[in-house]
């Protein structure tokens, strides 16, 4: 599947954390993009640029870059640079899923964009001020009114915890789904005993307003005797920071030790004894989790849906003096620290282990894929999909079906195959136009397609002779040289990857066995027609749809002869005959005006033997193929 992941300060996260702003958002987006591509996906985030190419692939991932965020004039810039060369880079990613984490103005755009081009966007809460009203992290009107409305027309949204599930349906009445955020797996073990005599807490993150390290600074100053070191760079906000850090110089017991790199962080848990958190709020940070994964407790002001109390893992409160306690007790009672420790490892076990959880939002991705829109298309169409073959002169369509049945009927009657040949029907549908190939050959028929609803009205009439079964033209379920003839009818421009579906048809065709196909034709006029009617009318009908839908599929893909001729002969086959069928000149929506069908009953009499005239104007091709070679060895 190919995805795009706008995050526009995770370049550093991407190439090793050398530069650039490093927080949750851009670590889980380092974690999820690499986790993709080596399971087989297309990944591409969108980042600012940060010196180097333009486009640049950093472990398979490929990275497209904005503007500098410095480029441009102050206001004039949201427009141009930012927005325009983020509308470039949206489209150069050519996804099929855009996916964007954390609550910004940048979220209604990427929004806008998916669904002016009906692609489908998937947004994930980063904290709980992501599902305020209020949205405190946003500070003017013109952002909170964006990511409003990227929220808003989001196809799925996405939450760290059950109380964000909650805050969204309250407060915006939109449904979401809860996935546990993934931790990277600990880099060896931890020696627990090491751990509890180090009376160490270390404190994690970026050093700025919200996270309010004052409150480290006096739960040190309570706490002469236990070493406290902090992780992580300053906001660079001189009057907090100045206010604020001067009281810490003067502490023996705190230890600044600036931003540390990924690889070094497991030595820092290895070392400690808890992890405090002292922050406003919080989504479910990552610092927990890696903290967890070591057997570190996690001492902290915020506590997402409550794990860290109903599990044991530490300690949490919003009251100092309640913390201070927590720590001495924690770090006083050896047998107390091991179990919170113990519990701590098997909560991330459980819960937040790389695998499991990537899994899930892989899941979520796939139910938005191309394949997945058009199989539940085809499902929903089951019903009614005979009718295509059985109601003469109904509509358009029944007349490209029964028009294209015809032609597919011809090409098999001249090949002749008996009751001891194979023949193989991809895309099969409910079977209607498979029976009246079994009556023509007499053949053994073995049907596919991969909605399984069309497959199960397939069985359901039931049939002498064929097999229907639900199956993916990218990898059919039949030995290599089984079949003497494949027919795949208005199937292969519904697959993004539909070289692979051509390289299988090789595979399971014997050599001079026959390949019969048809497919969109993209040199048709009326076509071209639709086309520009379509572009003018659709983006006003999308701004104006119903949000969190995508109404159409979104991958159907159209040939043009001599490139459908190279796809074949680059997959072992010849053409060896060609015809052109159905003319819809009046729009689509209109298949079923009288005048639209006589005028498409009358061209299909009058051009179709014409066939300069059949190619520029006819909706689609049909052709007989040879299977010259074997590609697949």
């Amino acid at each position: 599947m190919k995805i795009c992941i706008v995050a526009h300060y995770a370049y550093g996260a991407l190439t090793g954390e050398g530069s650039g702003h490093i927080g949750g958002v851009e670590r889980q987006t380092a974690l999820l993009s690499e986790w993709l591509v080596n399971n087989g996906h297309d990944v591409t985030v969108i980042t600012w640029d940060e010196g180097g190419e333009k486009v640049q692939v950093v472990n398979k991932i490929k990275i497209i870059k904005l503007c500098n965020v410095e480029d441009g004039f102050p206001i004039l810039r949201f427009f141009t640079p930012r927005w325009s060369s983020l509308v470039k880079a949206l489209k150069q990613a050519d996804a099929e899923l855009y996916y964007h984490n954390c609550a910004e103005y940048v979220t209604g755009q990427v929004a806008f964009w998916a669904k002016n081009n009906n692609k489908a966007f998937i947004y994930t809460v980063a904290s709980d001020a992501d599902c305020e009203k209020s949205f405190p992290k946003l500070q003017t009107k013109r952002d909170r009114f964006l990511f409003l409305y990227g929220l808003k027309n989001a196809n799925q949204i996405i939450c760290q915890t059950y109380k964000q599930l909650e805050l969204l349906k309250n407060n915006f009445q939109l449904d979401s789904k809860v996935i546990p955020m993934p931790s990277t797996p600990p880099q060896g073990q931890a020696i627990p005993e090491q751990q509890f005599s180090a009376k160490k807490i270390i404190w994690v993150g970026r050093i700025q307003q919200v996270k309010r390290i004052e409150w480290l600074i006096d739960i040190a100053e309570a706490l002469p005797d236990i070493s406290f070191e902090v992780v992580g760079p300053d906001n660079h906000n001189a009057k907090y920071t100045d206010n604020i850090l001067p009281r810490a110089d003067v502490l023996k017991n705190i230890k600044f030790l600036g931003k540390i790199s990924r690889e070094n962080m497991p030595s820092v848990y290895k070392g400690a004894s808890a992890l405090l958190n002292t922050s406003f709020y919080e989504g479910f940070p990552n610092t927990f989790l890696e903290a967890w994964s070591y057997g570190v407790p996690v001492i902290s002001t915020v506590d997402p849906d409550n794990v860290i109390t109903n599990n044991k893992l530490g300690f949490s409160s919003s009251e100092q003096q309640q913390l201070i306690a927590a720590i001495k007790d924690l770090l006083e009672d050896q047998n107390y620290w091991l179990q919170c420790s113990q519990n701590s490892y098997q909560y991330y076990l459980k819960n937040h282990e790389m695998e499991m959880v990537q899994k899930q939002f892989e899941k979520e991705f796939l139910k938005l894929s191309y394949n997945a829109r058009t199989q539940q298309h085809f499902n929903e169409m089951s019903i009614n999909w005979a009718d295509y073959y059985n109601h003469e002169g109904s509509s358009i369509s029944h007349l490209d079906l029964q028009v294209r049945s015809k032609f597919a009927s011809q090409y098999l009657d001249s090949i002749q195959l008996c009751k001891e040949n194979t023949l193989i029907d991809v895309g099969c549908g409910t079977g209607d136009a498979t029976r009246i190939f079994q009556k023509i050959t007499g053949a053994k028929i073995l049907g596919v397609d991969f909605a399984e609803e069309m497959i199960n009205h397939a069985k359901n009439l039931g049939s002498h002779n064929i097999n229907f079964q639900v199956a993916d033209a990218t990898s059919l379920p039949f030995y290599s040289e089984s079949a003497e003839a494949l027919v795949s009818l208005g199937t292969v421009e519904y697959i993004p990857q539909y070289q692979r579906a051509f390289s299988e048809f090789n595979r399971v065709i014997k050599v001079d066995g026959k390949l019969i196909l048809s497919v969109p034709n993209q040199h048709s006029i009326f076509r071209k027609l639709r086309t520009f009617g379509k572009k003018i009318v659709r983006p006003i009908k999308r701004v104006f749809s119903t949000p969190n839908h995508i109404t159409e599929q979104e991958y159907h893909k159209q040939w043009k002869m001599d490139e459908l001729f190279n796809d074949l002969e680059k997959n072992g086959f010849l053409i060896q005959n060609i015809n052109y069928f159905s003319y819809g000149f009046l729009n689509p929506k209109l298949v079923n005006m009288r005048l639209n069908i006589s005028l498409c009953e009358k061209l299909n009499e009058k051009i179709m033997s014409q066939s300069f005239l059949a190619k520029y104007l006819a909706h689609s091709t049909i052709v007989l193929a040879n299977k010259i070679e074997n590609k697949s060895q």
